[in-house]
C-alpha cells in the first residue's frame, strides 16, 4: 500500500468514527495522520522498512501499529471491525458539499439515507424542511455538493496523483531497457484534476517493457497488452497507458500524448498551411504526391516546423499561448528555482504538526532565504489559536530562534481571519507588530456576491493586511469557490498594494490558473505560499508553481521570488 491508500482508509476510520460518535481527540488523531501521510513525497512503505513509522509527525503506536498491518497484510483489524457498522455508501456521502457527518448521521438514522440517489431523491421531496436545522438554503446547497460530485467522481486530484505518476516513471527509467520515458498528458501540463496517466517510452524490446509495466506493484488489473501498448488500472483509481514508441517518433508522440486537444489541433492547422502533416508519428513534408519524414525526434522538432519556439506544456491550451509565440511574445514562466521563501506555513502554536524551528530548519533545507510563521487567529475555531498575548509571546519567541538559525530569516506574521463584516479577528494594535498578515476566510462561506465582495474589500483596505490567503476558498472536487467579484477585488488590490495568494495545497491551489492570469492583467502581485502544516506540506510549493505557470505567472509578478530586503519594503 502506498501514501494515498493508507491516508484514505485512517480517513475512512475516522469518518466512521465520526459518524458513530466517537471521541473528537482520537477522530482529530487519525485525520492529522492522514492529512501527514497523503502530503509525504517520501514513500511510507521505505519508513516502513526503517522501522521509523513513529517518527512521523501525528503517528503514535497505535496508528503505526495499524499502519505496518495495512503493510504486511493489507488490512487492519480496527478498520474491518468499525466499517460493519456504517455500509461504506453512507461514509462516502460526508464528501457531498453542504453535508457533515451530523447531518450524514441523522439522515442514515432518520431516512435510511444509504446512497447519493437516496441523498437526492429525499431533498427534491422537501421532507427535511419539516425539521430543526433544514431550509431551503440547506436543499440548494446539498444539491449542488451532489452536481459537483458526480462532476469530479471519476477525476483524480493532481497532488493525490503526481508522486503516483513519478513514481512509475523513475521505475520506467530505470529499467536496463528502456532508452527515454516520460509522462505525459494532462499531469505533464500540471492540470489541478487528471483523468488518467499516460506512459511514454522509447526501447529496443518492447515486449519486455509492456510486460515490465503490467506487472508494477501500483498495477490492479490488466485492461489490455500488446508489443507496443498496454492499459492498466491503477490500485489507487486511475487507469495508466504506456506506449512504446521508436526513437526517431518519441518528440512527435510527447508533443501528441501532453495535448491539450486544442493546442494539437491549432498546431496542426498551421502545419496544413505550411504543406506538412503533424501527428505522433513525427513531422512530414509533402514532396510530390507524398510525404517524407522531416522530423520528429525530439519535441521541438514540432514547433520549428511551424515556425514556433518551444511552448512550455502548462500553457498548451490554445488559449493565446500559440499568438503569442509567433510574436516573440511567450511569459518567461515562474519556476521552483526563483522561490526564495515561503510565506504562510503553520505551527504548533496553533494547528501545526511542527515547532518554528523544525520548520525554519526543513525550509533551509530547501535553499529559502526567509519563511513567515502565520498561525491562525481564535474565531477560525481551531485548537490554540493566537489571542493578542500569544501573538506578543510568538514575536519573542521568532526573535529567539532568529539568533540560533543562521542563514534563514523567520518573519513573524499571522493568518488572521477576516470575519462576516469584513473586520480582522484581532486589533490594528497587535497586527502592526507583525512582519507579514495574511487576511483570509474560513467561515460563511455563502455569502450573496455583492456582499462577500464588500467583506474582502473591507479587510484589504485595513492598512495591516499585506496578503489575502486562498482568495476564493474553493476545496477543489469538494467546495466551489465562493461568489466574488474578483475583477473588483483585483482593482482594490492594486490600488492598496495588497498582494493575492496562490495557496500552493494541492486541495486548493487558489488562485487557480485563470484568476492567476487575471491577476496579471490587472498588474496585482502574487505570492505562492504552502499553507503547510507539516514539514511535508513544504513540498508542496510545486503544485503552487506549476499552477501560476498554467496562469502564465513570471518571476516578476511573485513577491516571494524577492530577495528579503527587497520583499520587505512590499510589507512597509
Amino acid at each position: 500500500m502506498d501514501n494515498i491508500e493508507i491516508a484514505n482508509i485512517l480517513n475512512q476510520i475516522a469518518d466512521i468514527l465520526e459518524l458513530k460518535g466517537g471521541n473528537k481527540f482520537k477522530i482529530g488523531a487519525y485525520r492529522h495522520a492522514a492529512q501527514i501521510i497523503e502530503a509525504m513525497p517520501k514513500d511510507i512503505n521505505e519508513i516502513y522498512k526503517k522501522d521509523e513509522l513513529e517518527k512521523i509527525p501525528g503517528v503514535g503506536k497505535s496508528i503505526a501499529d495499524h499502519i505496518r498491518e495495512l503493510i504486511e497484510t493489507g488490512k487492519c483489524k480496527k478498520f474491518e471491525k468499525i466499517k460493519k457498522y456504517v455500509p461504506k455508501s453512507v461514509v462516502d456521502l460526508i464528501n457531498i458539499q453542504g453535508l457533515g457527518p451530523k447531518k450524514v448521521k441523522f439522515l442514515y438514522k432518520k431516512f435510511n439515507v444509504k446512497s447519493i440517489a437516496d441523498l437526492e431523491k429525499l431533498v427534491k421531496s422537501h421532507r427535511l424542511l419539516r425539521f430543526k436545522g433544514w431550509g431551503k438554503k440547506s436543499e440548494q446547497n446539498i444539491l449542488k455538493g451532489i452536481k459537483l460530485y458526480h462532476k469530479f467522481s471519476k477525476r483524480f486530484l493532481l497532488g493525490r496523483i503526481y508522486f503516483l505518476a513519478q513514481g512509475i516513471l523513475k521505475k520506467l527509467k530505470a529499467h536496463r531497457d528502456v532508452d527515454k520515458a516520460e509522462v505525459c498528458g494532462s499531469i505533464r501540463r500540471m492540470k489541478e484534476t487528471i483523468g488518467d496517466l499516460d506512459f511514454l517510452v522509447t526501447t529496443r524490446k518492447p515486449r519486455e517493457i509492456t510486460n515490465f509495466f503490467v506487472n508494477l506493484p501500483e498495477v490492479q488489473e490488466i485492461r489490455a497488452k500488446g508489443s507496443t501498448k498496454a492499459n492498466v488500472l491503477l490500485r489507487r483509481g486511475p487507469l495508466a497507458d504506456l506506449r512504446v514508441v521508436k526513437p526517431e517518433s518519441f518528440g512527435a508522440a510527447l508533443h501528441y500524448f501532453t495535448g491539450s486537444k486544442a493546442h494539437n489541433i491549432a498546431i496542426r492547422k498551421i502545419g496544413v498551411k505550411k504543406g506538412l502533416k503533424i501527428n505522433e508519428y513525427g513531422v512530414f513534408k509533402r514532396v510530390g504526391k507524398k510525404f517524407v519524414k522531416i522530423g520528429g525526434e525530439k519535441e521541438e522538432d514540432i514547433f520549428k516546423a511551424v515556425g514556433l519556439p518551444w511552448i512550455p506544456p502548462e500553457i498548451r491550451q490554445n488559449t493565446g499561448e500559440i499568438e503569442a509565440a509567433e510574436k516573440g511574445k511567450l511569459p518567461n514562466l515562474v519556476s521552483l528555482k526563483d522561490i526564495q521563501g515561503d510565506l504562510h506555513m503553520h505551527t504548533k502554536w496553533s494547528d501545526g504538526e511542527n515547532t518554528i524551528l523544525e520548520m525554519a530548519q526543513a525550509a533551509k533545507k530547501k535553499g529559502y532565504k526567509y519563511i513567515a510563521i502565520t498561525d491562525h487567529t481564535p474565531t477560525v475555531g481551531v485548537t490554540h489559536g493566537l489571542t493578542p498575548n500569544r501573538v506578543l509571546k510568538q514575536i519573542k519567541e521568532i526573535k529567539k530562534i532568529n539568533q540560533k538559525v543562521k542563514g534563514i530569516k523567520i518573519l513573524s506574521g499571522i493568518e488572521v481571519d477576516i470575519r462576516k463584516d469584513g473586520c480582522l479577528d484581532l486589533p490594528d494594535g497587535i497586527l502592526k507588530k507583525l512582519d507579514v498578515v495574511i487576511a483570509s476566510i474560513h467561515t460563511a462561506f455563502h455569502l450573496p456576491k455583492k456582499e462577500m465582495t464588500k467583506r474582502i474589500i473591507r479587510a484589504m483596505q485595513n492598512p495591516n493586511v499585506d496578503i489575502i490567503g486562498h482568495p476564493t476558498g474553493r476545496i477543489i472536487n469538494k467546495r466551489e469557490p465562493y461568489q466574488l467579484d474578483l475583477e473588483e477585488v483585483f482593482k482594490i488590490a492594486r490600488k492598496n498594494g495588497i498582494v493575492m495568494e496562490i495557496n500552493a495545497f494541492w486541495n486548493r491551489l487558489d488562485l487557480n490558473d485563470i484568476n492567476i492570469r487575471l491577476a496579471k492583467n490587472f498588474d496585482v502581485k502574487m505570492s505562492i505560499d504552502t499553507d503547510a502544516h507539516s514539514l511535508s506540506g513544504l513540498d508542496m510549493m510545486i503544485f503552487g508553481v506549476a499552477t501560476a505557470r498554467r496562469g502564465w505567472a513570471e518571476k516578476k509578478d511573485i513577491i516571494n521570488t524577492l530577495p528579503l530586503n527587497k520583499l520587505l519594503k512590499i510589507f512597509k
